[in-house]
């Protein structure tokens, strides 16, 4: 058996790992970071009056978008990412155009 083949395989396992666990680390931090910057989106949001009643009429159509106990801050922010895209069906269509009453319209 060739000793430095078995110790270099072994040194890129090693490697390996290392990377794999600093490439986790960076993973985390900047899915963190992104759920950080769309949480301060929807607080700003919120503290307009358009943009509060937008997230009230996605609250009634969707329910609250809370983060669960043991959710991780990427699976957080991938379903509070979706919940602020999905188009919020309109709930009130009028069966009839609104009629037209002018000087002259009989009424």
């Amino acid at each position: 058996m060739d000793r430095t083949r078995k110790a270099n395989r072994e040194d890129y396992e090693r490697t390996f790992q290392y990377r794999s666990r600093q490439e986790t680390l960076l993973g985390e931090e900047l899915a963190e970071d992104q759920l950080t910057q769309l949480l301060a989106f929807v607080a700003e949001l919120g503290e307009t009056p358009a943009g509060a009643a937008q997230l009230q009429r996605r609250a009634k159509a969707f329910g609250e978008c809370q983060r669960s106990e043991g959710e991780s801050s990427s699976e957080f922010y991938a379903r509070l990412h979706h919940w602020l895209d999905r188009v919020v069906p309109q709930t009130k269509i009028p069966l009839h155009p609104p009629r037209q009453t002018g000087p002259g319209d009989p009424e």
